[in-house]
């Protein structure tokens, strides 16, 4: 008994009102066009101010060069038809139309995914008793950015959109930009991979069509952290692995097998990198770059490998000869000559084993490259935290 008592005024009320909606609505649309100017004087300028809030980023596609979020406007205008008095409705200060009957400013965003983009739906416009309209529309939007990936994972983007009059030029209506807030980007939600710095806007005007547009700027940078951890660090802790490999002995035969399996954890970086990143020339990620320098030195590793383990698997055991000016032992560099003549006086027997010459050889192959790869991998590492400061 209770509820019914408290429910009846209330639901006698907003019938009232229903009521007083419904004879303001068809005093106000009685002779009223939405095509027409809303303007008593049709040479009247007509100035709309603009506001845009992005709710949600969704997807930041690097690839693609394009960035997809949730995003709404708010449009206010004043329109001179829709006026009335409130005391002749009791007070009724505004009331809400669909928007197809009403006026509604010519207003688009440019660059999107399909080039023009209208600003979206939203059912409903308020209208007040002075004539103000707001307009509130809204939807999921796709704009394509120029991403510069140098610095990937350590990379900032920069992603502008132009919102403007798409056929109606400055002489009817002026859109006029303004801003919720003195920084945007904090109304934007959480990103768990990037981090929204700012969102901006400045006004343009292209003279050659009369038109008013409005750049708005969205700066935000990559969080950096995983990749630094899943990316960056296995492609480093690579790099040195790489340079050990003259570090196995060639006797072991684990060599080769070593390299490839370099080579293919490089070329599997590579491909990951090739799947996310820009096919663009111009901004190739200098962690690319490192990969391929280092995947070029895998490549001349197993070169080299293949080179000492085919001399070393050669016959070892020759006849011995006395050393001439002919022979090969002469043909050697001078230290290599001295320590296989030196085991050749010492040799009991009149046969003598090469395999010292070889091992001579070998090892100061293993050596130069031990030491010219580690020498490359500080110069790589080295340019590589220089170019990440700069």
């Amino acid at each position: 008994m209770v509820a019914v008592t408290f429910l009846l005024p209330l639901y006698l009320v907003l019938s009232r009102l229903g009521v007083l909606t419904f004879s303001i609505e068809n005093q106000l649309f009685d002779h009223y066009s939405s095509s027409k100017k809303p303007r008593i004087n049709q040479s009247d300028l007509v100035e709309v101010n603009i506001y845009m809030t992005i709710q949600t980023v969704l997807d930041v596609d690097e690839r693609f060069q394009s960035i997809s979020f949730y995003g709404w406007f708010k449009v206010q205008w004043q329109d001179e038809f829709l006026t009335w008095d409130e005391t002749e409705f009791h007070g009724v200060r505004r009331i809400k139309v669909p928007y197809h009957k009403v006026w509604i400013p010519d207003i688009a965003l440019y660059y999107s995914e399909k080039h023009i983009h209208d600003l979206g739906v939203h059912p409903f416009v308020t209208v007040t008793s002075a004539g103000h309209m707001t307009w509130y529309p809204g939807a999921k939007y796709t704009v394509q950015c120029h991403m510069n990936v140098k610095k990937f994972p350590f990379d900032e983007q920069k992603c502008s959109m132009v919102v403007g009059a798409w056929q109606t030029t400055d002489w009817m209506q002026k859109i006029v930009p303004r801003a919720r807030s003195k920084n945007g980007a904090k109304e934007i939600a959480e990103n768990g991979e990037w981090e929204f710095q700012s969102f901006t806007y400045e006004e343009t005007y292209d003279p050659e069509f009369n038109l008013t547009k409005i750049i708005y700027t969205l700066r935000f940078r990559r969080r950096y952290r995983y990749f630094l951890l899943c990316t960056i660090m296995p492609i480093v802790i690579l790099a040195v692995l790489n340079s050990l490999t003259f570090l196995i002995p060639v006797e072991s035969g684990e060599r080769i097998q070593y390299c490839l399996t370099l080579f293919l954890t490089f070329t599997v970086f590579l491909t990951l990198f090739d799947q996310t990143m820009p096919r663009n020339s111009t901004d190739v990620p200098f962690i690319t770059v490192f990969v391929t320098f280092h995947l070029f030195l895998c490549v001349i590793s197993t070169v080299v490998s293949i080179v000492t383990i085919s001399i070393q698997l050669k016959s070892d055991e020759v006849t011995r000869v006395v050393p001439s000016e002919n022979s090969d032992v002469l043909r050697m560099d001078h230290d290599q000559r001295d320590q296989c003549q030196e085991y050749w006086k010492s040799s009991p027997r009149k046969t003598f084993s090469r395999s010292n010459c070889k091992e001579v050889i070998l090892n100061k192959i293993d050596t130069f490259m031990l030491v010219t790869n580690f020498i490359l991998l500080g110069i790589s590492a080295f340019i590589l935290t220089i170019f990440y400061l700069s």
